[in-house]
């Protein structure tokens, strides 16, 4: 039976971690170690972890000062001796089967990578986000599917790894946002076989104090740049082929008209610069969307209501 490392980062989630680790203990899938690793919390967050460590011998603590999500997630890729890697965020859980299922599907699909769908768990509301189909395809045609955002994300939890996805592949310490836009499709590059699950396994817990929801310019086009530098990458990696980030883009710009209208003044003399996008691939409705806001960042910085689309 393989091993899976659940790799846990942990930083002040004292009201949450404990639902966490009670979703892996009601794993069906029981071979498995969980690494979790303290980057210097400041609330009863360790106390806990410490206790859980306590009852189950598979469950490791490391502490360290706080360093950021990059070093915290390398620190738990440090430690791991499985043959898969689960990232699970330290407020989010999972459902029991979540596990089983994933590695059954690696075994039988023969893949790398196994990626599943998720639910967004926000004030009581449990909202799915499925790629709606099963599918399996080599790491050029996840790339492509990642590149154009469909049914493969950039989001490091809700997938099995295989170990060998991480070897010379870390998150980058100098980051900070969009640390996985940089990093998982480097896992994807590495893998031979991605398969896709339409499952929802994995629950994401929106909280207050998310990165959206006190994001500054400067994490805004922090999000393009990452694209950017993953659009490089993969035309360095694959010159001959064609990859479309027009959709990626188009909400990353999305994020800075947002982040524009609703953090700053008048008085802030915000820029806001647009990236080239190939409009003709973007939905109408989603153009129509675009237009609106930047309308109304014209009118609340004052701007120009004259603009090209690219």
């Amino acid at each position: 039976m393989y091993k899976v490392s659940i790799l846990i980062p942990v930083y002040n989630v004292e009201k949450y971690i404990s639902k966490c680790l009670e979703s892996i203990l009601l794993q069906t899938y029981k071979n498995i170690e969980i690494i979790i690793i303290n980057d210097g919390t400041t609330d009863s967050s360790l106390e806990i972890a410490n206790l859980y460590a306590s009852k189950y011998d598979f469950i490791h603590v490391y502490s360290y000062e706080n360093a950021g999500i990059s070093t915290t997630r390398n620190r738990a890729l440090e430690k791991a001796t499985g043959d898969y890697y689960l990232f699970v965020d330290s407020d989010d859980y999972l459902d029991p089967k979540m596990i089983e299922k994933m590695v059954d599907r690696a075994i039988q699909t023969n893949s790398d990578i196994v990626t599943c769908g998720y639910c967004i768990e926000y004030k009581g509301l449990s909202i799915p986000v499925s790629p709606m189909r099963k599918q399996t395809m080599d790491s050029l045609s996840a790339l492509r599917a990642l590149s154009q955002n469909k049914g493969i994300n950039n989001y490091p939890w809700g997938k099995l790894y295989a170990a060998s996805c991480f070897k010379n592949v870390l998150f980058p310490d100098e980051k900070k946002g969009f640390e996985d836009t940089y990093t998982v499709f480097k896992a994807i590059y590495n893998a031979n076989r991605i398969s896709i699950m339409p499952n929802c396994y994995y629950h994401y817990v929106k909280r207050p104090g998310s990165l959206t929801d006190h994001m500054d310019i400067v994490q805004a086009y922090e999000m393009r740049a990452a694209y950017e530098y993953q659009e490089l990458c993969l035309h360095q990696w694959f010159p001959e082929e064609n990859f479309y980030y027009d959709i990626n883009f188009y909400n990353s710009d999305m994020v800075i008209l947002y982040t524009l209208i609703f953090f700053y003044s008048r008085k802030d003399q915000p820029v806001y610069v647009p990236a080239v996008i190939d409009w003709s691939k973007i939905n109408i409705f989603y153009k129509i969307g675009y237009r609106v806001w930047r309308f109304i960042a014209c009118i609340k910085f004052g701007w120009s209501l004259k603009w090209q689309e690219n």
